[in-house]
């Protein structure tokens, strides 16, 4: 289609960042603006996706760095008008019309809609200042907003470049502006997933802005400030201001300046961190520091000053240090009330509602609880039942006091709920606090819609429990299968039973990147499923998975959706049915721990208990934290198997995921059978610091820390200052290695820099390590590659790829550095491509097709057997594969940031890698082809001398020597 085109009257910049998944509903929606003088400028990565018409073209810009791409935007842009819309999401057709005509008739500076996701005053305020709308401060957004181009010329606003953030420039202009319009009915998108900028340059953003407004608009600085403290920069900031000046480089000033009102809405701890941090007390920074690393959980507060005025501070370190004040560590900021409802079900007329609450730091034992039903300032008082909810004192995240008593349960008739929207609200006294408000949904309870008596009854996570007169009012029904029956069958399988149209032949299970499915049999309209052990014998693992029939939802009846049945335990999981306001059904699956099995309280508790009894003739083993049957626990396990067959086997597990040996029994990671195997085997072995926070090692036990992997890239104490580290309390370290009787070294290389970087002095067992026994062992190259299927004569290419330290901040996928489905389809059918993820982060990576994921492959010792040639990067692999002379590659596209900055090296790895270094797909594709690797062949006897030379099938019987002797 031609259109014609016109001098515009509004320049649309949308920054493409590249992967944006509706970016061509993007477009389309912008094309169809009802508004017909209009360009799109595109900046930033090429859109890979084509353009509706020629109002759109394409700037090229840095994809990364958003506000230099939208200031070139700007820079191009004709219209008389200036709008910035996210490429991730579409604009309603008439939204910029309205906006733009609202500018010309008011004269205003600037135009908002009412952004998704930001709560602002409703209804249209024409003409108005952010200085009577202080709300509109919480916007920061770009999108949804119509700038006039004389006024962002005027005032010579411009993004900052670097930070990938809107409020800098929005929060300006708001201040700026002559007058604002405010349409609260045009909805606009708040666009897609956006990373914000690193905390201290985010939180630096902020404080220059509280000088601007301080400056500009001085009505507005306790308003400012208090998002400020609110946002989670100053947080992020104030955690590491320990570390020294460099962590609060430049942030001080502005610090010092913040509103007295804004920091005493402040929680104590961000109150005494930022008084120590602006006046430079790095010593006690430091020790409050340690404090909130490892009790703060455990301290409650206290109750000082003469009766007439006695408050409630926090029991912090310092508290009697007379230099600080003592409204530093006064606690009503700190104590809140908590409350959920955690179910609602109608039966026999009548609602039923189970729920908790209490104020926080305040035990409940002596609590009042006051429930009542609100509509505007009416109140319908509900009768109530307490009653004891052990599992909200384990849920609760705190050491400190008992909220067992804090459950209630109370009944409502629907049929007397006079016309009206009700809420349930909630008043907690206790101790002489007192709190109230409105009752959130549980964090157990799942969202829920449904008709009881002629009341909608709704429950969601944020809004609560309302209850409004009437049929639940949504869309039309979209059909699809229905659950009208929920049991549960000998052998823990979930049997449902339901009616539906869609003929599919498999129920799916899904929960983020993972997917199982089961077997629907049909007669007629109606089905039944089993929803049983995975496809690998494996029962499901923890979290919440979506239920699918044909690829659409699976919905529960209205019977059940009003009726939820009850939680079902396994002996690993408790497993919960829920839904949304859909109707559609939810797998909830957590370990089945008990309410005195989990939680800080529970561990404190169990800290407390003395252990009697004596030692057994029993060895407890411990792989990544209970998730593998696999590495050198597992050829441990196996040796002392074959060596003293009296000897009891025990195995931890965190979720189900693994099967053992016959004769070897699993226990529940940090169950009653988990605490009473760790107090009573002999032996316990281990490869990570993942022990129970209540354990202690008992007199005669001896425990083996074997590890799991020579180090290239830094660990322990050794990773500190690298700014993606992860963090993990000295406290915490100390406990963990003062227990070690034996650390095992896989090579003389490692002995010295284990022993640095976990501060440990004790005995090293220089043995090499057990896990690569097994590729001194034909049979199990035999066996694995019988069971991963690779047919003889194929060549199994195996890609290990680590985790990158930056990935774990995130949720979403991660792609595998190396394109290995091109790879893949370059080799051909002669070569077999395995894909083997880290652990870490397996369940945010997918094999694409050709690939062969083994993400769930129970040992990686057997992968490395069984493979050809390994492909990887910074791994410990590469170690362990060079005991077979079989080539490797090495695929490092990020080589100078994963060692600089992301996480630091042990030696030249450049230098003394023993294979190619490669940086592009291509290239591994062509060394793959045609490469020689015999050129490779004197510093692979080196790379293999060095870091392998005690690996010679018998490690596992050298561990067993010691540990039996």
């Amino acid at each position: 289609m031609t259109v014609e085109r016109l001098s515009p009257t509004l320049s649309v910049i949308v920054h493409v960042r590249g992967g944006e998944r509706r970016l061509a509903e993007c477009l389309a929606s912008l094309g169809a603006q009802t508004l017909p003088a209009i360009e799109v400028i595109l900046t930033g990565r090429p859109p890979a996706v084509p353009l509706p018409d020629e109002r759109f073209t394409v700037v090229a810009a840095d994809a990364g760095d958003a506000g230099a791409a939208r200031n070139l935007g700007v820079a191009r842009a004709r219209g008389r008008y200036l709008a910035f819309a996210d490429g991730d999401a579409a604009v309603p057709p008439d939204a910029f019309e309205r906006l733009v005509r609202t500018l010309e008739a008011t004269g205003s500076d600037l135009a908002c809609g009412q952004t998704a996701g930001v709560d602002t005053a409703p209804g249209d305020r024409l003409g108005t200042h952010v200085t009577r709308e202080p709300a509109l401060l919480r916007d920061g957004t770009a999108t949804g907003k119509v700038f006039r181009r004389a006024f962002w010329d005027e005032h010579r606003l411009a993004f900052p470049e670097g930070l990938g953030e809107d409020f800098p420039v929005t929060v300006r202009a708001l201040v700026l502006a002559r007058s604002v319009d405010v349409l609260g009915d045009v909805a606009l998108p708040a666009g897609g997933r956006r990373e914000r900028a690193a905390a201290p340059r985010r939180l630096a953003a902020l404080l220059e802005l509280a000088a601007f407004i301080g400056e500009r608009a001085p009505g507005l600085r306790e308003h400012w400030d208090a998002l400020v403290t609110a946002d989670p920069a100053l947080g992020a900031v104030l955690d590491r201001a320990h570390e020294g000046p460099g962590a609060l480089a430049g942030l001080v000033p502005g610090l010092a300046r913040l509103h007295p009102a804004a920091v005493r809405g402040l929680p104590a701890l961000r109150r005494l961190q930022l008084h120590l941090a602006v006046r430079g007390m790095a010593e006690e920074l430091a020790a409050l520091h340690r404090f909130a690393e490892t009790e703060l959980r455990h301290r409650g507060v206290v109750r000082r000053g003469p009766p007439w005025r006695r408050r409630w501070y926090v029991d912090y370190p310092l508290r009697r240090d007379r230099r600080l004040p003592r409204h530093l560590f006064d606690a009503e900021q700190d104590l809140l009330l908590v409350a959920g409802v955690d179910d609602v079900r109608h039966a026999g007329g009548r609602l039923t509602v189970a729920g908790h609450a209490y104020i926080s730091h305040l035990a409940s034992r002596g609590s009042r609880i006051e429930l009542w039903l609100q509509r505007g300032r009416r109140r319908i008082g509900l009768p109530l039942r307490r009653v004891a909810r052990p599992d909200v004192t384990a849920d609760s995240r705190q050491s400190a006091v008992c909220h067992d008593d804090s459950g209630f349960v109370t009944e409502i008739d629907p049929a007397a709920l006079p016309h009206g929207r009700w809420a349930l609200h909630a008043r907690v006294t206790a101790r002489g606090v007192t709190r109230e408000g409105r009752v959130p949904g549980g964090r157990h309870a799942g969202e829920r819609v449904f008709a009881a008596g002629g009341v909608t009854v709704t429950l969601t996570r944020d809004g609560g429990l309302t209850l409004q007169p009437g049929d639940p009012a949504g869309p039309p029904d979209p059909g699809g299968d229905r659950v009208t029956e929920v049991r549960w069958g000998a052998g823990h399988e979930l049997l449902l039973s339901g009616v539906g149209e869609s003929g599919a032949d498999r129920i799916v299970l899904r929960s983020g990147l993972r997917e199982h499915s089961w077997p629907m049999r049909w007669t007629g309209t109606r089905w039944t499923a089993a929803i049983g052990r995975t496809e690998d014998g494996l029962p499901l693992r923890s979290g919440t998975w979506r239920v699918l029939a044909g690829g659409e939802p699976v919905r529960l009846s209205p019977e059940l959706v009003a009726d939820l049945p009850a939680a079902h335990t396994t002996p690993v999981h408790e497993i919960s049915i829920r839904t949304t306001r859909a109707a559609e059904l939810r797998l909830v699956v957590r370990p089945a721990l008990g309410p005195d099995e989990r939680g800080p309280y529970a561990t404190r508790r169990r800290r407390a208990r003395r252990r009697r009894g004596r030692l057994r003739n029993a060895a407890l083993f411990d792989s990544y934290g209970g998730g593998q049957y696999s590495c050198n626990p597992r050829a441990i396990s196996e040796e002392l198997a074959r060596r003293r067959p009296d000897m009891e086997l025990i195995w931890v597990t965190r979720d189900g995921q693994f099967t053992v040996p016959p004769g070897v029994r699993t226990v529940l990671y940090g169950s009653r059978e988990h605490e009473e195997a760790l107090h009573t085997s002999r032996f316990v072995v281990a490869n990570r610091r993942t022990q129970p926070g209540w354990y202690r090692k008992r007199p005669g036990q001896r425990f083996v820390q074997c590890w799991h992997g020579t180090p290239l890239k830094r660990l322990g104490r050794d990773v500190a200052g690298m700014p993606y580290a992860q963090r993990f309390p000295e406290e915490e370290w100390r406990r963990h290695v003062v227990m070690w009787d034996a650390l095992i070294s896989p090579n003389p290389f490692s002995t010295p820099i284990l022993c640095r970087a976990f501060g440990y002095t004790g005995e090293v067992l220089e043995t090499g390590y057990p896990r690569n026994d097994a590729l001194f062992r034909p049979e199990r190259r035999e066996q694995a590659r019988r069971r991963l299927g690779i047919p003889e004569g194929r060549r199994a290419i195996l890609y290990a790829p680590t985790w990158r330290d930056d990935e774990l901040a995130g949720s979403g996928p991660v792609a595998p550095p190396l394109d290995v489905g091109r790879l893949a389809a370059a080799l051909g059918d002669g070569d077999v491509v395995l894909l083997r993820p880290h652990y870490l982060v397996a369940d945010r990576m997918t094999a694409p097709r050709g690939v062969r994921d083994v993400s769930r492959f129970p040992d990686m010792a057997d992968l490395l057997a069984a493979a050809d040639l390994l492909i990887t990067d910074y791994s410990s692999a590469m170690f362990d594969f060079a005991c077979t002379g079989r080539p490797m590659v090495f695929f490092t596209p990020d080589l100078e940031r994963y060692r600089d900055e992301v996480r630091g090296f042990y030696f030249d790895f450049e230098a003394e890698a023993p294979g190619p270094i490669l940086r592009a797909t291509d290239e591994v594709v062509e060394v793959l082809k045609h490469g020689d690797f015999t050129a490779y062949k004197a510093r692979y006897e080196e790379f293999a001398a060095k870091f392998c030379p005690w690996d010679d099938g018998r490690a596992s019987a050298r561990v067993v020597d010691w540990m039996l002797a």
